[in-house]
């Protein structure tokens, strides 16, 4: 039973997550052309009449970990306040999304950030460059790290995250 709270409670955090993205984009003058959930998460295609900025993609990847960051402190008062274990739980699956979301990897929203900065300051397709770079080092730490995790305790789903992020392919979801 606490597996589905969990999945629960995840599967809102997720939603609120890309909520925060969805309205980015609305309110920087965009619509969404489609919404498509995958195993680790959810691909937003934007449809709009000129790209975003440098700036403006920064601020849709962010939009995203600020909704869950905003979401977790919002569950944790509730939690102080009226009690409750989901409220916190919540609060923590909620947290582990921004703060996921925001490693500089290819997929995740910290490489969309890390690619527009360094296309911006370095020139056009530079960011693709050092974003595969650090996403393939990261991914093996965290494959490294995932190994140790399995032995300690029997838990792989950091060994999970680390084989996504090697399996996938720079610039497909």
């Amino acid at each position: 039973m606490a597996s589905l709270r969990l999945l629960f409670w995840a599967a809102v955090a997720a939603a609120v997550h890309e909520l925060g993205h969805v309205a980015a984009v609305k309110a920087l003058g965009g619509r969404v052309a489609s919404l498509r959930l995958t195993g680790v998460g959810a691909v937003i295609r934007p449809q709009r009449p000129r790209l975003f900025s440098y700036w403006e993609e920064c601020l849709v990847a962010l939009a995203g970990p600020a909704a869950s960051f905003l979401l977790a402190l919002g569950a944790a008062a509730w939690g102080r306040h009226f009690g409750g274990g989901d409220a916190y739980l919540l609060a923590g699956v909620s947290l582990a999304f921004g703060v996921f979301n925001l490693l500089p990897v290819g997929p995740l929203d910290g490489g969309r950030i890390l690619r527009a900065l360094t296309n911006r300051w370095a020139g056009p397709d530079s960011g693709e460059k050092v974003c595969g770079g650090l996403t393939k080092v990261l991914a093996l730490s965290l494959a490294a790290l995932g190994l140790w995790v399995l032995r300690q305790s029997g838990n792989f789903t950091l060994l999970l995250c680390a084989a996504w992020l090697l399996w996938r392919k720079e610039g497909k979801p």
